[in-house]
């Protein structure tokens, strides 16, 4: 008699995958600075919750134009990769979480890397999904 598997099976929704490649997506307008695609699946009246002053915005425009404030200028395309994506969506409302690994190379020369955490809440307005919500923090280090 066989043993059943200990390994959990794992499937994923098409809910899932959509907004795994709505977030996808978002990397990559962002690793390649890709100003104009990065919030294109953004709800324009979204909150983000952000690691950097002002940490709140209450609109996709008001963070748009942050970004000059702190956007590194990077030699080649820097790197801004979702790690352990993890999602759980239904059929109008999606929620997930990842690590970001971030860094690039300045124009000196000087190299520069962080990561943090980051979560996302989504929802399907007229058949695509949006992030409606997006937080991402860093823990306090005490020095």
């Amino acid at each position: 008699m066989a043993c059943p598997s200990a390994e959990p099976t794992v499937t994923t929704t098409k809910a899932e995958a959509e907004v795994r490649a709505v977030l996808e997506e978002w990397a990559a307008a962002t690793r390649q600075d890709r100003r104009d695609e990065i919030l294109k699946n953004h709800s324009a009246n979204l909150v983000i919750f952000d690691v950097l002053p002002p940490m709140k915005y209450e609109d996709a425009e008001s963070y748009r134009r942050s970004w000059e404030e702190w956007q590194p200028d990077t030699q080649g395309e820097a790197f801004f990769n979702l790690e352990n994506l993890t999602i759980t969506a239904g059929s109008d409302v999606a929620f997930a979480h990842s690590f970001i690994s971030c860094g690039g190379t300045l124009p000196d020369g000087g190299t520069f890397q962080d990561l943090v955490r980051a979560t996302f809440c989504l929802r399907k307005v007229d058949g695509s999904w949006l992030v409606e919500h997006q937080h991402v923090s860093k823990p306090y280090e005490h020095s």
